[in-house]
């Protein structure tokens, strides 16, 4: 039972947050905690090892890491990504979200959802410049997505390793 309602609340969840960065280019505070919460009760229903979730924390960790110095090497001078080049809510949403993962499929996740939110944001915004993009709220679509699609297929695509 618990499980289910964890599994409802996240779907309300990740729907609160697509709409607010669609509409606002920015998610309320109280969404990433309450993500956290539910995230980590779904993960402890699953009884997975908590390296996991240093893993996930650590991978995240190296690519903001990866991220600043690139911008930085690419602008000639420190530079601050939160500023222009990555939202900090992105980053809380993304680290609210690790433990809906196991280790493998959060780096999978990472990646095509990175691909995804690119095309997806390609298609819609078309040529535009300078558009931001609501990165958090595309990657909780694409969670949306995936649940729906390990629910109707029964195939766990969180916790069980697909590479």
């Amino acid at each position: 039972m618990l499980e289910i309602i964890c599994h409802i609340a996240l779907g309300v969840l990740l729907i609160i947050a697509f709409l607010q960065d669609w509409k606002h280019r920015a998610i309320s505070w109280v969404i990433f905690p309450l993500l956290l919460i539910v995230a980590g009760l779904i993960f402890w229903t699953a009884d997975l090892s908590k390296l996991t979730l240093v893993f996930n924390m650590v991978f995240l960790t190296i690519v903001i890491g990866c991220l600043f110095l690139y911008v930085s090497f690419k602008r000639g001078e420190l530079t601050n990504i939160f500023k222009a080049d990555l939202g900090l809510g992105d980053v809380l949403f993304l680290i609210a979200i690790t433990p809906l993962f196991m280790d493998r499929n959060y780096i999978l996740f990472f990646i095509t959802g990175m691909i995804v939110s690119g095309l997806v944001h390609l298609a819609i915004a078309g040529g535009k410049k300078n558009v931001k993009i609501p990165l958090a709220g595309y990657l909780a679509l694409y969670i949306i997505g995936l649940k729906s699609f390990e629910f109707i297929s029964s195939t766990d695509l969180f916790y069980t390793a697909i590479l």
